[in-house]
């Protein structure tokens, strides 16, 4: 009975430390220590019916795998803020390569995730070697009145076992009942078990796999409402069809902020090339990063797709052929462009080579495609990536469409000593994301020289986004250099000999699409009714909602954007953009 006392502490203990981890600074963590009970106790009790050994094997297998799950949801949260969803538990290819990015989540003090384990191994052995009973010892031949005490000692401890049991069912059913619609508090009502568990049946009893007519016609009412974010404001009407006919370079740079442009740490500029870029580029300066679990591939999501990402997991991993998207290749298509995708890792990486062909894109070149490359970090270099580009310019039609990936930037920052350019004090994680930020931002660079030198960049146009945050997402507490970001990615579009411009509307990136569409002139016709964001030259708010669902203040539509993640949920794991001929929106 101690060590079932000590292991049920050590999980309530480990579920405390994990909801702290998702809610931050929020005090409602300590509550974990009534809502963990129930699943715990349920998960714990079997143990009453073995003896010995039995027993002790029994409660240190069920403390190592709930300590696992802990573990890893630890790791998720400092990463995401979020529990890690068992849609990525089961898609392993979402953690292609990610090995170094995961360890940088970990810190020291994690070993105690595990140390009660080694404690108790450790005592279990010892008692064993010592000879020392473990609690029921063998009885072969007992005496009868011992055989009968033994007998109503058994039938006591199925009815403890059923009581805990009923009593656990029915105060989780309560839990259930009663959870906030917050997700993020229901790691508090539930507890981290408690909310996995939940997630568990929400897969096995609502599947989605068909729109009920109540929920199609939601779906169809919400896209039927936002049609009306698409007009344009009249000072902004002298940007629409800008880059008509123009070659576009989409880059989605690497975890990066907003607030890293114009940063100079100790006298230094990070970005000289995006920072040089500015007078002569469309700045959108309030743009929320909206990515989930997908991470990158949410980013892609948001702006080739102009859906938001499912509220679990990863729209690539779990729904990879959907073919229904209206996605910017295939409008860009439309106007007689040639969309090509690359990425100086693995092709294979969040699905996308499933994934690009449905969005449009005539060809998709991982690394494997690459005609030559140094590995780093999670790949190739970005410079690789560039000098690829620059080869498929020889092979692709004009005008082009390119949509090139980076990675050097990506956690953990670990750029060779050769390479950092700035001169930084420590070694602490920020520092080690400028160093990796400023690489990329010379490699940009360097793609822009060569583009001039061939005679292209003139007619053309380099897009720049930031698919996610950086230390703001991955290592808060090792923040030294960078405030205010306020979870903002940069948006911009550098037209070389073009007047800048800076517009501060508020929204997300799932309103890159739609802004696009309007700067190269496609009319809203084509699109304003199938995809989820908004034109950023309109006279009203953008999109401007947080991954977890919360509205900036200000924003018009509030209502709609508070339940645009459910809307996107129902249509991605449903028929409605399957392709189908029953499918929602129509694919123009």
């Amino acid at each position: 009975m101690r060590l079932l006392a000590l292991v049920a502490v050590a999980l309530v203990a480990k579920s405390v430390a994990v909801a702290a981890a998702v809610l931050g600074s929020q005090p409602w963590a300590a509550l974990v220590t009534v809502s963990a009970l129930p699943l715990i106790a349920l998960l714990l009790c079997p143990s009453l019916l073995l003896r010995g050994r039995g027993r002790t094997a029994y409660l240190l297998g069920a403390d190592l795998l709930v300590s696992l799950l802990l573990l890893a949801d630890l790791l998720n949260a400092r990463a995401s803020g979020r529990l890690l969803s068992l849609h990525m538990m089961t898609q392993p290819s979402g953690f292609e390569g990610m090995g170094s990015s995961v360890w940088a989540m970990a810190r020291w003090w994690d070993v105690l995730v595990v140390a009660d384990l080694v404690v108790l191994a450790v005592l279990a052995l010892v008692a064993r070697f010592r000879g020392v009973p473990l609690r029921w010892p063998a009885v072969p031949a007992t005496p009868p009145a011992v055989r009968r005490w033994l007998r109503r000692g058994r039938r006591a401890r199925v009815r403890a076992v059923a009581f805990v049991v009923v009593g656990s069912v029915l105060a989780f059913g309560v839990q259930v009942v009663a959870q906030t619609s917050d997700p993020r508090l229901r790691v508090v009502s539930l507890s981290p078990l408690g909310a996995h568990a939940y997630e568990g049946y929400e897969e096995l009893v609502d599947t989605n796999d068909r729109l009920t007519p109540e929920e199609r016609q939601r779906v169809r009412d919400w896209f039927a409402a936002n049609e009306a974010y698409h007009e344009v404001a009249p000072e902004h009407a002298d940007l629409v069809g800008l880059l008509e006919g123009r070659d576009l370079y989409y880059v989605q740079f690497e975890s990066l902020e907003q607030v890293v442009l114009g940063a100079s740490p100790h006298g230094q500029e990070v970005t000289p090339t995006l920072n040089r870029w500015l007078g002569e580029s469309l700045v959108f300066d309030h743009v929320l990063a909206q990515v989930r679990d997908g991470s990158s591939s949410d980013a892609e999501l948001l702006a080739l797709a102009g859906v938001y990402p499912v509220q679990s997991g990863a729209a690539f991993l779990r729904f990879p052929d959907n073919a229904g998207y209206t996605s910017l290749p295939r409008l860009l298509t439309g106007e007689g462009y040639h969309p090509i995708a690359l990425h100086n890792d693995s092709a294979t990486f969040w699905n996308r080579d499933r994934v690009f062909p449905h969005l449009g894109f005539e060809r998709y070149i991982g690394q494997e495609g690459f005609a030559r490359g140094t590995p780093l970090g999670m790949g190739l270099a970005d410079t690789d990536l560039f000098d690829q580009a620059l080869r498929e310019l020889d092979r692709v039609g004009s005008p082009h469409y390119m949509h090139l990936i980076t990675t050097s930037s990506h956690l953990p920052w670990e750029l060779p000593e050769h390479l950092q350019e700035l001169d930084l004090p420590g070694d602490d994680a920020t520092s080690r994301y400028l160093q990796a930020v400023h690489y990329t931002d010379a490699a940009l660079g360097a793609f822009e020289r060569d583009l001039r030198e061939r005679g292209l960049l003139e007619r053309s146009a380099i897009i720049v986004v930031g698919d996610h945050e950086g230390p703001h997402r991955y290592a808060p507490e090792d923040e030294r250099w960078l405030e205010g970001n306020q979870g903002r990615v940069p948006f911009l579009v550098y037209v070389p000999g073009s007047d800048g411009r800076r517009i501060s509307t508020p929204g997300g990136q799932i309103d890159v699409l739609p802004t696009l569409a309007q700067l190269v002139g496609i009319p809203p016709e084509r699109y304003a009714g199938q995809v989820m964001g908004r034109t950023l030259l309109g006279s009203f708010t953008g999109s401007a909602v947080t991954p977890e669902g919360e509205v900036l203040p200000g924003a018009d539509g509030a209502t709609q954007l508070r339940t645009a993640y459910e809307i996107a949920d129902l249509a991605i794991s449903s028929e409605w953009f399957a392709g189908t001929a029953d499918s929602g929106p129509a694919v123009k």
